[in-house]
């Protein structure tokens, strides 16, 4: 039974809680200290939001003197990884491989800790106050696993509802809001917009429901019992899947596997879908006559086939590694096989020793317990940080030309690897001898200059355009081996005013197509620029001074057959259907623009014409 005292005091941590974290996302909002350093606000946040969570579970089920060790613990290891995560990659160039949360993708000093972080510090967050809180409700360092498997089942059921309790509790407050709107009365509306509200009222939501889920503990057991019971009827899918794909390998070959080059995540994806529906089918793993011969040879056959899975992701990822290098998501893929040789090791002594009945699976589940946090510890620390070790693999395969300049991927060590990348890359630009030392220093001084990952080389240095760029990247397809006059190709067209308007082979580094003819009958031939591809086309005229000037675009070039036919040779100037109109010395043209329709202005055959 818990006590009142328990439930005021969960109330309480519930609120105090609440006054950090707005206290947190109001300086965030302002711009005030502590938000103005990341290295401090991180580590405070990640304590803010994880530790009243810890006190509010273990209150009543730890005495206070082992719940204050494990407290201080949880907020030291808290704030250490929210300090080296900011350490690490203190700016928002990129995401260190992982991925952002809130404030990714803009530029300056991040004060928020990437959403891995997030992720991995509840997971390991959650494994460890289970086995804590297991161990005192045992009396004994190793809890019984039939212990182990009702907190942690407990505790995550606990959240769920929680979270779906806060999300019906704010569904309801919104409803009130606009019912009080019905009749002009917004103060409701108003008051649950405010931060001030808002955030210590999800908080001590949050924290009631997490305590009322603990003394109705025959209920939570209940939804957990059922939620098991439906995943555990899925397992025999499940297996008959994953041995339907292992048979047909002998037929398909490998080949098709690895050409996903995704393989590695699909078959951990798919191991571990194996590894929790065989656990919702073991549950506790105390003697239950009423399981079922499916069940029973489900997780038997089930615990054979995560062998087979765990070499082919090892292998796959070795094979990649072996080509490419490691990389921060292959490091992680290698984490998670790790893991998931420990549980198909594990599984399959338990098959060898005691077939169907799966004895030894509790110390695996266990064991692999502390293997999952060990992982978890090492890669978001210095000691396996993923971004530190594929910096290291990665330019030595640079720097021993195993990998070419032309193709290595200086980018990566711009944006995705932290303050290691950015430092090889600084070296790399200032490299002066061994193999390709001058297109690596070249190419690496140019991805010091990006400011976005999403930034092209041309954006970086932008491409200005020459008569002799313009020669090369313009073909004259009629007449047919005519060349363009000198007087177009040398005049300065990265200086016209609207240049966005002109065909971009004129001032970027694009390809075009020119079409030479008269249309006014002058004696002198105008230009047609058409674009290879999408792009702007372009009509242009010799003035009376020698110069060059554009008429406008050109309508109809993308109709059926219009290309073909004047790479071909067949066209020819035709009057306008329509004549123009002056007014107050401006042209109005009247026109159709549409394939087999007649234009207005000078045209030929109806298919291309000046604006």
């Amino acid at each position: 039974m818990v006590s009142p005292v328990t439930a005021f005091a969960r109330a309480v941590v519930g609120i105090v809680q609440g006054i950090a974290l707005y206290l947190l996302f109001r300086a965030a909002q302002t711009g005030s200290w502590p938000a103005t350093d990341g290295q401090v606000f991180a580590p405070l946040l990640l304590v803010a939001v994880f530790v009243p969570l810890l006190i509010v579970t273990a209150l009543g089920n730890l005495r206070i003197g082992a719940l204050a060790i494990w407290i201080i613990i949880a907020a030291l290891l808290c704030a250490g990884l929210g300090y080296y995560d900011i350490y690490s990659d203190p700016t928002n160039l990129g995401n260190a491989g992982f991925g952002a949360i809130l404030t990714a993708g803009t530029s300056g000093p991040r004060v928020m800790p990437w959403f891995s972080l997030w992720l991995a510090l509840a997971a390991a967050l959650f494994i460890l106050q289970s086995l804590i809180v297991s161990s005192a409700a045992d009396g004994k360092l190793i809890a019984s696993y039939a212990r182990h498997f009702d907190v942690s089942w407990k505790h995550g059921v606990q959240i769920v509802l929680a979270v779906l309790f806060v999300a019906v509790f704010w569904g309801l407050l919104w409803l009130g809001a606009a019912l009080f709107n019905l009749i002009q009365l917004d103060f409701f509306y108003q008051l649950i917009k405010k931060l001030w509200f808002g955030v210590p009222v999800t908080t001590l939501t949050f924290a009631c429901a997490l305590h009322v889920t603990d003394v109705s503990a025959g209920l939570v057991r209940g939804t957990r019992t059922l939620k098991l019971t439906l995943l555990s009827w899925l397992l025999p899918m499940m297996t008959i899947i994953a041995i339907a794909f292992l048979l047909a390998l002998p037929f398909t070959g490998l080949e098709p596997l690895w050409s996903t080059h995704r393989a590695t995540s699909i078959l951990l994806a798919s191991a571990g879908a194996l590894v929790l529906l065989i656990n919702a089918a073991y549950q506790d793993g105390l003697p239950e006559p009423t399981v079922t011969t499916v069940m029973r040879y489900s997780r038997l056959l089930a615990s054979v086939v995560l062998v087979p899975f765990a070499a082919l992701a090892a292998y796959g990822l070795y094979l990649r590694v072996q080509q490419y290098g490691w990389t921060p998501q292959r490091i992680t893929s290698a984490a998670c096989v790790a893991v998931l040789i420990c549980y198909a090791v594990g599984y399959g002594i338990a098959v060898a020793h005691s077939g169907s009945a799966l004895r030894g699976l509790q110390t695996t589940n266990v064991a692999t317990a502390y293997v999952i946090l060990a992982v978890l510890l090492v890669l978001f620390t210095p000691i396996a940080d993923p971004a530190r070790i594929s910096v290291a693999d990665q330019v030595s395969r640079l720097e021993s030309g195993k990998t070419p300049a032309e193709i290595f991927d200086f980018r990566f060590l711009k944006f995705d690897a932290g303050i290691y990348g950015r430092a090889a890359l600084a070296g790399l630009a200032r490299r002066s001898d061994g193999p390709q030392a001058a297109a690596i220093a070249e190419k690496a001084t140019q991805a010091m200059a990006l400011t976005s990952r999403y930034q092209t080389q041309a954006n970086a240095a932008p491409f200005v355009a020459t008569p002799q760029s313009r020669a090369a990247n313009i073909t004259v397809i009629h007449p047919a081996g005519q060349a363009l006059p000198e007087g177009f190709l040398q005049k300065d067209w990265n200086a016209w005013e609207r240049k966005y308007l002109l065909p971009s082979c004129l001032y970027n580094n694009a390809k075009c197509e020119a079409v030479l003819i008269d249309l006014d009958a002058d004696g002198v031939s105008e230009i047609l620029l058409l674009p290879v591809g999408l792009g702007q086309s372009g009509t242009f005229r010799l003035l009376p001074d020698g110069s060059w000037t554009s008429l406008g675009a050109i309508d109809n070039v993308q109709c059926p057959g219009v290309r073909e036919a004047l790479r071909a040779g067949k066209l020819e100037v035709v009057p306008p259907a329509v004549k123009d109109i002056e007014v107050n010395g401006e042209r109005l043209r009247v026109g159709a623009v549409g394939c087999a329709r007649e234009t207005t202005g000078p045209s030929i055959r109806s298919t291309i014409s000046p604006n």
